[in-house]
Parts: C-alpha cells; sequence; structure tokens
C-alpha cells in the first residue's frame, strides 16, 4: 500500500469496481480526470495508484491501448510435477487438441549429442507440434527423442502424450525432468505458428526427461504464451 492516503482510495476503488465487474477483464478503466473527479483526488494521484496495481499486474497498460484490466491466465502448468501440456489443458475444461508441423527421424545435432549424451550421428525422432486448447495455440513444441516414437504419432493426429509413448516403446519409466525457464520476446517463426501478436511474450521451458537409471531420453523446448500459461509451484524454506 502506498503511504499517500489518496493513492490508496483510488487503488481501493480500482479494486472494488473490478470485483464488482463493473469494469471486467480486457476492459479500460475510465480516464485519469473521470477518476480524479469523482474521487476527489488528483490525476497525479491516479496515475500512481495505476502504476501500482501494474506493478502488482491487476492493470495492464500501453501506450496505444491505455490502462486496462489484466485477463488472467486460464491455465496453471506446476514446475514441480511431471504434468503433460495435454492434462494442463484438459484439468481446465477445454478439449486438448495437437497440429503436428514435422514428424522425422534425423541425425543429432552436435548440442543434441552433448545434451541427451549420446554418440555423434546418433538418429533421434524430432517432433514439432502446436498443442492447443479448443482450437486455440497455447504451446510450441520441440521434441527430440531417443527412442524412435514415429509409430505413435505416424497418423499426425493422435493425441497420445509423448511421455506414454516414450515409455511404451522404451519399456522405461521417465522419473523426472531438469528444467530452466527463459522469458522469450518475439520470436518470427514460432509467434507466428501460435498466433501471438508481436507484444505478447513467450515463456520456454527447456526439459531433459530421464530414466530412473539417470539416463537422458527426451529434450524438449516448450514455448508458452505468456497470456494464456502461468506457472507454479511450492518452494520450502531450507
Amino acid at each position: 500500500m502506498s503511504v499517500n492516503p489518496d493513492v490508496n482510495i483510488v487503488k481501493e476503488w480500482i479494486l472494488k469496481e473490478i470485483e464488482a465487474e463493473n469494469i471486467k477483464p480486457g476492459e479500460s478503466l475510465p480516464g485519469l480526470l473521470a477518476i480524479a473527479r469523482q474521487l476527489d483526488v488528483t490525476t497525479d494521484n491516479v496515475q500512481v495508484a495505476i502504476h501500482e496495481l501494474v506493478t502488482e499486474q491487476i492493470i495492464t497498460q500501453n501506450f496505444e491501448e491505455g490502462a486496462r484490466v489484466k485477463i488472467p491466465q486460464p491455465f496453471f502448468y506446476p514446475l514441480d510435477e511431471l504434468m503433460s501440456i495435454g492434462r494442463m489443458i484438459s484439468d481446465k475444461g477445454y478439449e486438448s487438441g495437437t497440429v503436428f508441423l514435422s514428424l522425422d527421424e534425423e541425425i543429432a545435432s552436435l548440442d543434441d549429442c552433448k545434451v541427451m549424451q549420446l554418440e555423434p550421428n546418433s538418429p533421434i525422432t524430432v517432433i514439432e507440434r502446436i498443442r492447443t486448447a479448443n482450437s486455440q495455440p497455447v504451446v510450441y513444441c520441440l521434441d527430440k527423442v531417443t527412442t524412435n516414437v514415429l509409430a505413435h504419432f505416424g497418423t499426425h493426429n493422435q493425441q497420445t502424450s509423448i511421455l506414454k509413448a516414450i515409455e511404451a516403446e522404451s519399456h522405461q519409466t521417465i522419473a523426472y525432468a531438469e528444467t530452466e525457464m527463459e522469458a522469450i520476446s518475439y520470436e518470427p517463426y514460432i509467434s507466428d505458428a501460435l498466433e501471438a501478436d508481436p507484444q505478447d511474450g513467450l515463456m520456454l521451458l527447456r526439459q531433459v526427461h530421464y530414466t530412473e537409471d539417470g539416463t537422458p531420453i527426451l529434450y524438449s523446448l516448450n514455448y508458452f504464451k505468456s497470456s494464456l500459461v502461468k506457472f507454479r509451484t511450492i518452494r520450502k524454506r531450507l
């Protein structure tokens, strides 16, 4: 909370308007002068209040559209468990779908060999997909698998979980994954595939999945639309 009581008056008024659904997600706030007159405060105080609500991610603001109520992301992806993207989508009541962009067996690159501890010129399965919710793009997935799982996706329209396909083909259990997160700005190819606007951010989840004996078996790069997916984890104090 601000130390300025007038700023707090504005913040509380905006929050109550949102809670009462007088201003809905995605809708613009009234103008600075209109709010200032209604609450008998200065426009400077209104600007500070909006700035604080932007910092708290209640409001979004840009030059073209002004201040709007933030639209909450419909999906939560847990970082402390191995959940499939399909389950993340279906758990929220949406229909999970897949659009295959490419599906091939290739020779692993030097980086692939390093990440997955492979010998040079080792073959890998490379699967490029868009995961959808009610036919709308949510995640761009590039998966590299040390086991040939092409038979599980041969028709380009199957909805098989890649984790289940790998376990079925390799007869091994995927036990854990090492994960890195990175915020990504506009990437023409990936953003276009996700039908994302140039100002829409992406979150890259780079993961290496291991079997119970510690062998890398899946290297995945998943680009999530930040406007649709929020990440969640539980952190314990040591």
